[in-house]
Parts: structure tokens; sequence; C-alpha cells
């Protein structure tokens, strides 16, 4: 990722909690990554404490059967989950790569679902730790997926690998 981007995007994440900037960082993200594009994400926050994205009940993200399809529920589990990532670690320094994705499904939705993130920050404090005294660390983020009843659907757990930029190689 070039430089000047890596650094508009953690200026926008810095004030991520204006409407205005939540909106350009709704825009930036779900068209600078092709797969989330035909998915139409909404953010609805992206704040110190919580990340939440909403995922549209349009045909694109649904099975055979109308309801949400479960790659589309997997992909909302991952995506606000290193939407926190970055906000609170920045991705100038730092490569996020998503090492492993559990998923339990629980029901089935036909309509819009949100996949919310509520932000451990012991566990954020000791990944910057780890960063500062070596090359790499691991984190895993549960990210709970809910219907329009605010019922749990399912959770997706995704294990992160952050690593400093001038440490990854490209074989």
């Amino acid at each position: 990722m070039k430089k000047n981007i890596m650094n508009l995007i953690d200026k926008l994440l810095t004030s991520s909690e204006s409407k205005v900037a939540l909106k350009a960082l709704e825009k930036l993200f779900n068209s600078g990554i092709p797969f989330n594009l035909p998915h139409k994400f909404q953010f609805v926050e992206l704040s110190h404490d919580r990340t939440i994205l909403k995922l549209p009940g349009i045909r694109k993200n649904k099975n055979h059967l109308g309801g949400i399809h479960a790659c589309a529920t997997a992909t909302l589990g991952e995506y606000p989950a290193g939407l926190s990532l970055v906000k609170h670690v920045g991705v100038s320094k730092y490569r996020f790569i998503m090492k492993k994705l559990e998923a339990d499904y629980f029901k089935q939705s036909k309509n819009a679902v949100t996949g919310e993130v509520e932000i451990d920050h012991k566990e954020l404090y000791r990944v910057r730790k780890e960063l500062s005294e070596g090359d790499k660390s691991e984190i895993i983020i549960v990210t709970n997926i809910k219907n329009l009843d605010e019922e749990v659907i399912a959770v997706i757990q995704t294990t992160w690998q952050l690593k400093h930029w001038d440490k990854v190689s490209y074989k």
C-alpha cells in the first residue's frame, strides 16, 4: 500500500467518530478492497470502544434459500475486526493479515445483519507491547453477527497476525 494512502487512512481513522470521516472510510475501504465492493457494507460505528458494520439484505448477499449467505456472514465478521485493529494500531507501521477464521452459525436471517466488535483494550495493549519488543504479534477478535431484532445469529472469531512492514517478505 502506498505511504500517502496509508497516512490518509490513519488520519481518517483518528477522526472516525465524525459522520463525514466514517462515510469517507466506508467509500475508501469498500472501493479499495475489490472483494468487498458488491456487498455494499455500511459503516455504522468506528469508535474507541466499538466497531459496527451493516451488511444489507440485498440479492448479492443472499443464498439460494433467500437468507444471508454464510460466506457473506463470515466476511461481515472479518471486516469490522480488521477495521478495529487498523483504527487502534494504524496501517503505516504494520501489516495485518488474517491467519484464521472460525464461524459458529446459530440462526438464519432473511434481512440485513450487523457485525459488532467490542474492543478489548487490554489485548490491544499486549499487542502494542509485543510489537515494540519484537517483529510480530497475534490477536484474536470476536465479532457478533446480529439480526434486526438484535439476536446473535453467528459468532465469527478471527486470528490476526501483525508484523512490522520492514520485516514483511514477499516470496
